[in-house]
């Protein structure tokens, strides 16, 4: 089903438009009105920009925070009401391929002032793309780059012949950050759980196959995670790892020894990865392929329709498969937190439970950043990230809502990594009193300095 470029398709969500219309010409005659706990808010980082926004679904702004540095690339709106972002340094080791950014976590009040930072930018560790706050301790975990050497990765077991040119490596980890103290209290490595040399993938699930190399590419950033979650209730992390096609699950329960190593914690299994999902053949199996270069795998909320599944973005592949889709999966996790694995089809389940796709397919294709998130009306938020594009589907595909990040000189195609809704009553606005300030322009940005899809 083809997805129309219109604001608002149900009476809802016109009925919303004409209260926030209605709020704002009150706000127009000097009284500022409270409208951040009572409508529906999208939060959005634009690439381009060094500047966050916050908008009504009607395209109203409604707040902005202004920062030093561009993006790097995540954004969250926090339950006490500051703003966590991942932040990109001007200077940083890991900045020479496209994609490349990071370097910083911080979090900003409401009037844009830094109340906490947390620099990660060495050869030793490269925050990137995304950090993710951990409500049950409020740490906050970053998905960050280390270096290996050409010679460090021949004595793992790599094949000289698939090294990057530059003989380098980037290899991922996930490091927990305890914002009270800056200090790193937790560390998960790729480069603990790869697959031993000479052994075969497929006797190793819960391991990395250094040899495994996205098809056509010959890339130094190798793995490339772009997403992290937390799942309190299970004690369990998700990473998303584009360059594989898949999904990691890990045991967060352990301590960091034990995480570096292949038991201990709840499950047992040290670090190794307890659930993937996405990609078969990276594990060594001849099973059908799910996912291509996907984004913002995340569980679903408690609380939310299908809570407790697995929710991503799949993006697609020009050659393979030229679109976009939302999936929706049912991870089989039994009562302890641990996943079955079958030796012949690998890790379940077999097909989505639920997935969008646009009509005809090819109208929507974001093979770079991009997201969905669920919604409490059982909807589901897309960001089309190459278009700057969001858009609203009910569960059998039809579109009720849609917006373009459009700049001041009325031009659009501008990169977003993700955009975020905030429901009506969110914790994080309900001390704030917002005022809209008309339509959404984000400031002017030309078109040959700006990032494309093809200057990423």
């Amino acid at each position: 089903m083809e997805i129309p470029e219109r604001s608002f398709e149900t009476l809802a969500a016109r009925v919303t438009a004409s209260t926030i219309l209605l709020a704002a010409l009150s706000g127009c005659g000097g009284s500022a009105v409270a409208v951040g706990s009572t409508v529906p808010a999208i939060l959005f980082s634009p690439i381009a920009s060094t500047s966050v926004f916050l908008m009504s679904l009607d395209g109203q702004e409604l707040h902005g925070w202004h920062t030093d540095y561009a993006p790097g690339y995540s954004v969250y709106l926090l339950p006490n009401g500051n703003l966590l972002r991942a932040t990109s340094l001007p200077e940083r080791p890991f900045s020479t391929a496209q994609g490349s950014n990071g370097g910083s976590a911080e979090m900003l009040d409401w009037n844009s002032n830094v109340v906490w930072r947390f620099d990660y930018a060495t050869t030793a560790g490269q925050q990137h793309h995304d950090v993710f706050y951990m409500p049950t301790n409020g740490h906050v975990l970053m998905v960050a780059w280390e270096g290996r050497t050409s010679a460090e990765a021949i004595a793992a077991g790599r094949d000289p012949a698939t090294l990057p040119s530059g003989g380098e490596l980037w290899v991922d980890k996930v490091v927990e950050v305890d914002p009270a103290t800056n200090q790193v209290v937790w560390e998960w490595r790729t480069w603990d759980h790869l697959v031993p040399p000479g052994a075969a993938p497929s006797d190793h699930p819960g391991l990395v196959d250094l040899n495994y190399v996205s098809p056509g590419t010959d890339l130094v950033d190798w793995t490339h995670a772009n997403a992290v979650f937390y799942n309190a209730a299970l004690d369990q992390v998700m990473l998303s790892v584009r360059n594989f096609s898949e999904f990691w699950v890990i045991d967060h329960s352990t301590t960091t020894a034990e995480a570096a190593g292949h038991a201990g914690g709840r499950l047992g299994r040290g670090g190794d990865i307890v659930y993937r999902w996405g990609n078969p053949r990276v594990y060594g199996l001849d099973a059908p392929r799910q996912l291509y270069g996907q984004h913002n795998a995340q569980w679903i909320a408690s609380g939310l329709p299908g809570a407790g599944h697995i929710l991503v973005f799949d993006n697609g592949d020009a050659s393979a498969r030229p679109y976009s889709r939302a999936v929706e999966l049912v991870p089989p996790a039994l009562a302890d937190g641990s996943y079955p694995y079958d030796p012949q089809t690998g890790y379940g389940p077999t097909a989505p439970v639920w997935q969008y796709v646009a009509t005809p397919p090819e109208s929507v294709f974001a093979p770079i950043i991009s997201g969905a998130q669920r919604l409490a009306s059982g909807n589901t938020l897309i960001t089309v990230g190459t278009a700057g594009r969001f858009f609203e589907v009910t569960p059998d595909g039809q579109s009720v809502w849609s917006y373009v990040v459009t700049d001041t000189a009325g031009a659009t195609g501008y990169l977003v990594f993700r955009a975020v809704r905030y429901e009506p009553g969110y914790e994080g606005l309900a001390k704030e009193t917002l005022t809209p300030e008309g339509p959404l322009r984000i400031p002017a940005v030309s078109a040959g300095a700006r990032p494309t899809l093809s200057r990423y």
